[in-house]
């Protein structure tokens, strides 16, 4: 019979599935429920043999090293939620910020609930009651200790996020990479690169391309040893800068690598590891693979494990097809991402709906209708910096074909210098060229 002694194998667990950037929804599957290996992780809950069994080989160790001692030093916080374990370096090393921010050993009373209250709140979608709880205490954290302070910093840029304050985010994250210059010991280039490739994504979010591809090369550069995941997300990360700055070559080059580290990370990193790289085939111009590799993306994940991300994957999917001038079959892409986006979506996923919807009525010759749509996505305020700039092309294209020419032509010059100002040169260059169409038509 195992013996298994908790809290220590919590620990221990906890440890295994942090090193390969695996959350705890990420692990579950088999015997074993979310619920319970955040159980098993507190210490309040003796694992099965069966259970065990299924552990070690999901986080691809031997029984005797998933139950091996703990060795000194392991921290002891509360699970972070986030959309990697290390993508908020989740070690959290006990030392002191380089910006200041995160370290100190003053008391702060009632931390313990503000902060349990807070993640609560993030678990339960309610971005604002964290942002409430949180934000009047944000500047306050040079008296925590570090620990307490990276927690509370982390759950104030995933309440950002949810809130759809990008620029707030980013700026939270900006605090925590200045953090993570002062770590010291194992992991912590893993740690590093998984909040790195957050900040790239992010920067390249509100349109600071350049930001986007250091931080995308800095995190790539730390993933070499990292777990597959971390190097899957680093590698996601720097790719879409690279396409998004003009730069498809270096992007296109990342794909091989990509898709042999796919069959090693969960199926929603896979999925989107596919859809990457069916998108960087698709501005190539190879239609045919960036179709297999999106059916491979589609195929990966289950409604019924991530319903949200199940939507997010159609959208993909029919922005892809009318990237290449295809209008097949989105139709039922967007119904579909719809149904899942009115149960569980969020509003930035309603105003890309909006965009999509926009997109295939103007593919489809209907111009009113495409203005229509692309005012709603606009008047949300919550696309993307490139989405915000497709979607005013868009509406410039519009424009022209109903007749408003000299409204379009303006419309259409000032995307095309915003792009290039942003460093978006494919897009910018897309802008110039209808512009140039529209001034002579001939």
């Amino acid at each position: 019979m195992t013996v298994v002694d908790q809290p220590a194998f919590g620990r221990r667990l906890r440890q295994l599935r942090l090193e390969r950037g695996i959350k705890q929804t990420e692990l579950a599957g088999g015997p074993v429920s979310a619920s319970y290996i955040s159980r098993l992780e507190m210490g309040n809950r003796l694992p099965s043999a069966q259970t065990l069994s299924y552990l070690a080989t999901t986080l691809g160790v031997s029984l005797a090293a998933l139950l091996a001692p703990e060795p000194p030093g392991l921290p002891e916080l509360p699970e972070q939620p986030g959309p990697s374990a290390a993508a908020a370096g989740r070690t959290a090393l006990a030392v002191p910020c380089a910006a200041g921010r995160c370290g100190g050993d003053a008391p702060v009373p009632a931390r313990g609930p503000l902060l349990a209250e807070a993640a609560a709140a993030l678990r339960d979608g309610d971005g604002r009651r964290v942002v409430d709880l949180l934000e009047p205490v944000a500047d306050l954290v040079d008296g925590v200790p570090f620990g307490w302070g990276w927690h509370l910093l982390w759950l104030l840029a995933e309440a950002y996020g949810t809130e759809g304050r990008p620029v707030a985010r980013v700026e939270v994250l900006r605090t925590l990479a200045e953090c993570s210059a002062a770590w010291a010991g194992p992991g912590v280039d893993t740690a590093r690169a998984g909040l790195l490739a957050e900040l790239s994504v992010g920067e390249r979010t509100i349109g600071r391309l350049a930001a986007a591809l250091e931080n995308g090369e800095r995190a790539v550069g730390l993933s070499h040893r990292a777990p597959a995941a971390e190097r899957v997300r680093a590698l996601m990360a720097l790719a879409a800068a690279e396409a998004e700055a003009g730069l498809l070559y270096r992007a296109a080059g990342r794909i091989p690598e990509l898709l042999l580290l796919a069959d090693e990370v969960v199926p929603r990193l896979a999925a989107q590891a596919y859809w990457t790289c069916a998108g960087l085939r698709g501005r190539e111009g190879r239609t045919e693979e960036s179709d297999r590799l999106m059916d491979r993306s589609l195929a990966s994940l289950d409604s019924r494990d991530d319903l949200a991300g199940w939507a997010r994957l159609r959208t993909a999917a029919g922005a892809l097809r009318l990237r290449s001038g295809r209008t097949d079959g989105v139709e039922a892409l967007i119904e579909q991402a719809q149904r899942a986006v009115d149960l569980v979506g969020s509003p930035g996923q309603m105003a890309v709906l909006f965009f999509l919807r926009a997109w295939l009525c103007w593919a489809e010759g209907a111009y009113d209708s495409a203005l229509s749509y692309v005012a709603e996505a606009q008047r949300t305020g919550l696309l993307t910096f490139h989405d915000r700039l497709r979607a005013g092309l868009l509406r410039s294209r519009c424009l022209l074909a109903l007749g408003a020419e000299a409204e379009g032509r303006t419309a259409l010059r000032a995307v095309a210098v915003e792009a290039e100002d942003a460093g978006y040169l494919d897009l910018a260059t897309e802008a110039w060229k209808a512009l140039a169409a529209a001034l002579d038509p001939a």
